[in-house]
Order: structure tokens, then C-alpha cells, then sequence
């Protein structure tokens, strides 16, 4: 009966590993680097990856954000700890002034923690402002970055 019990356990905890380790899966976004920040012997090092995406409704527009990702064995989330920065990496074609709130998306857990990025607009200033932050489900995250890109 032990032995049962702990093949089962065992085949829980490859899926939950496996799961977790599709979570970092999004829309588009290139890693550009990472460093190891806190490391253990026994578990796997937590580490903050640099990630790349452009604004797919205005590609003259690079976001360039941190997500980190545990090394913890059982970890059933990462942090929602994020940093923002958008750059304006290409000429100005025509520019897409719309609100959206799904630029990109990166599930955090198993569950329903996800981090997204969102554009929105100031007309008195004429820039575009991308925020990333955290939804959760039951108890979000109020944890956020913003980033600014003038138009003129």
C-alpha cells in the first residue's frame, strides 16, 4: 500500500513539474537573459529572466520586462514581482492609440495567476503607457511597473 501511495505521489509531483515548467509559455515574448538570484543546495535556483516583446499593434514598440521563475521543488506559483520598459526601437508608422489590455500574457501558477501587459493612451501628452501587473483569481496582486514611450 506505501509503495502505491508514493508512486502516485510521485507521478503528482512530475505532472505539477511539468505543468509549471509550460506556465512561462505567452505570446510571443523572446527571453534575452536571466541570472540566478537566490540559490539552495537541495532545491533549484530562483531566477529573474529578461523577456522581449513588441507591441503587436504598433512593432516600432519593444517591451522589455523581467517575470521570475522558482526553483522551488513544490513552487505552485511564481512571484508577481515584475519590472517594466518600453523602448521605441523602430520609425513611427501609424500609430494604434486604442486601450488593450492583453499586449501579452504569461501564466504564473497552475492556477489562475497571470501576468499581462496593457497599453493605453494620453492624448494631452501624445505617449503610449504599458503596464504589467498580476491577476488572480481569489487574491491578486497589486504589485505593478509602468512604462512610458513619447510619440513626437
Amino acid at each position: 500500500m506505501k509503495k502505491n501511495l508514493c508512486f502516485v505521489f510521485g507521478i503528482l509531483v512530475s505532472v505539477l513539474m511539468i505543468a509549471l515548467s509550460i506556465q512561462t509559455a505567452d505570446a510571443g515574448a523572446r527571453q534575452v537573459g536571466e541570472v540566478e538570484c537566490i540559490k539552495r543546495l537541495v532545491q533549484g535556483n530562483d531566477k529573474i529572466k529578461i523577456m522581449a516583446v513588441e507591441d503587436p499593434e504598433n512593432p516600432f514598440i519593444t517591451l522589455y520586462f523581467t517575470t521570475i521563475k522558482s526553483g522551488k521543488l513544490l513552487a505552485f506559483a511564481d512571484p508577481s514581482n515584475t519590472s517594466i520598459s518600453a523602448r521605441l526601437t523602430g520609425e513611427i508608422t501609424t500609430v494604434n492609440k486604442k486601450p488593450n489590455l492583453d499586449i501579452a500574457s504569461i501564466r504564473k501558477s497552475i492556477g489562475t495567476k497571470i501576468m499581462k501587459i496593457a497599453r493605453f493612451y494620453d492624448a494631452k501628452k501624445k505617449v503610449l503607457i504599458y503596464l504589467v501587473y498580476t491577476t488572480k483569481m481569489l487574491d491578486g496582486s497589486l504589485k505593478h511597473s509602468l512604462s512610458v514611450v513619447p510619440l513626437n
